[in-house]
């Protein structure tokens, strides 16, 4: 085992779906690794009557159905570290119970980081954190995970902030965005900051056009009555595609500690300037695929996107003049998740008439993982024509590779050693909500109103391609 800090991760909802397909999942990797504290236990607490063999067998099949062929020996003693503590959400009697519980665990220990993890919809959190101050829960070892959506607005996600705040300091609030701790983002600040080919140049004299999307083939499945009151725009568009533009345009940080990373992803995303409703009008899309409607949990007459795309531009003299594309959505014809960077071509080139070639850097987390850098090079042969020619750098390769798990297990990681990196700060979340809220609010009155598209298609970038 690792000489990480002694740790206790409790789970508030051990039952929930995110920790069947993310959390304990994870967290055995980790431990079959060797990477968890030599000192580790980990607390679940729920509804269910389960006694110790129970939740152990519950566990045991979450971690099974994604990794069928596990050591019986490991999970077995992964499984010995798990506790249960049934109880109530509501019930200031079961938070006595779990507040006397840890202190069984740490007395042996001494000193002990106390990890809460709420896998509990956001509008729990109130009554929860009223009952970790009834009883005196939370010390100066503890710290608490959020999942996002970090609200929903502007104005929810400050009276969440303001909730967090009545209990933790700001350094001990690990607001998760699990994109952030993909491997492929983590190696945009390497390909920029580690190498001297592009940053000296990176702004606007070199770029003429950012394109950002996340094309996923799934569709909304058995979430329909959560992503009915998301959609695609808050789902993926507030969070994730946005965080990938702050990594792409940030400033170098003045240092690689995680205030400093936060304030420069902070300082981009504050430079996202809010659209009028006339640029709502030219500058946005909306759709739904069909047969939406018909999914369990869905309104019959939803008007929830589950694709968009909009255009926007930094509000700063370096991106002058930049456009910013950013599309996602559900049930496309292919999985496409990338960052595409079109560099300007001067006016006078080597070119035939009326035609310029262009460079791209394209940075791609699927269908594979990769950088890849578009050249124009000289056919072989006695003629002059020119063809286009990709170096390529293939981070790894993805068979195999299980969804989620790596990003859990470096979050988990950083937030036993206090390490905020890949984690989003309040003002990142206020910056972003700022710039999305104008957007959503003009939705909803269907200012821009609402198309459909054929699932399992291209229609719907391909509709949306006009989007100046």
């Amino acid at each position: 085992m690792s000489k990480l800090p002694n740790t206790i991760l409790v789970i508030m909802g051990i039952t929930g779906d995110l920790v069947g397909k993310k959390v304990a999942p994870a967290l055995f990797d980790l431990y079959q690794k060797g990477e968890l504290p030599e000192k580790f236990r980990l607390i679940g607490f729920g509804r269910k009557q389960f006694d110790a063999a129970g939740i152990r067998r519950f566990v045991t099949d979450l971690v099974l159905a994604k990794f069928p062929d596990a050591d019986a020996g490991q999970l077995q003693a992964f499984t010995e570290m798990l506790d249960y503590q049934q109880g109530l959400f509501e019930e200031a009697a079961s938070y006595e119970r779990l507040k006397a519980r840890l202190a069984q665990i740490q007395q042996p220990w001494g000193e002990a980081n106390k990890l809460f993890y709420l896998a509990v919809p956001p509008e729990i959190y109130g009554g929860i954190f009223q009952h970790f101050q009834a009883v005196n829960l939370i010390d100066e070892h503890s710290r608490i995970l959020v999942e996002k959506p970090f609200g929903s607005n502007a104005k929810s996600a400050q009276e969440l902030d303001l909730l967090l705040g009545t209990l933790f300091a700001e350094e001990r609030i690990y607001r998760i965005d699990h994109y952030l701790a993909k491997e492929m983002l983590q190696n945009i600040l390497a390909f920029r900051f580690n190498n001297d080919l592009f940053e000296k140049s990176w702004d606007n004299q070199l770029i003429e056009l950012i394109q950002i999307r996340l094309w996923e083939k799934i569709g909304v499945e058995h979430r329909g009555k959560f992503y009915d009151g998301v959609g695609a725009l808050r789902d993926v568009g507030q969070n994730h595609l946005l965080q990938m533009l702050a990594l792409v345009t940030m400033d170098y940080p003045v240092d690689f500690l995680p205030s400093a990373l936060q304030a420069r992803r902070t300082e981009i995303l504050n430079q996202l300037k809010p659209l009028t409703p006339e640029q709502i009008r030219a500058q946005t899309y909306r759709a739904q695929y069909d047969g939406y409607q018909q999914i369990a949990g869905v309104a019959p007459d939803s008007q929830t996107e589950t694709y968009f795309r909009f255009t926007t531009q930094l509000d700063s003299p370096k991106w002058a003049g930049v456009p910013v594309i950013f599309d996602g959505g559900k049930r496309l014809g292919e999985a496409r998740k990338e960052i595409i960077i079109t560099l300007r071509h001067p006016e006078d080139c080597n070119c035939p008439p009326g035609r310029h070639y262009r460079n791209r850097i394209i940075f791609a987390l699927e269908p594979k993982e990769g950088i890849e850098i578009e050249l124009w090079a000289k056919k072989p042969g006695l003629g002059n024509e020119v063809e286009l020619r990709r170096l390529e750098f293939m981070l790894r390769q993805t068979a195999g590779r299980l969804q989620y798990i790596e990003e859990y297990q470096k979050l988990f990681i950083d937030a036993i050693r206090g390490d905020q990196t890949l984690f989003v700060s309040t003002s990142e979340v206020q910056a972003m909500w700022n710039f999305i809220d104008p957007i959503a609010a003009a939705w909803a009155q269907n200012i821009v109103p609402l198309k459909t598209y054929q699932p399992d298609t291209d229609q719907a970038p391909a509709d949306s391609a006009n989007i100046i």
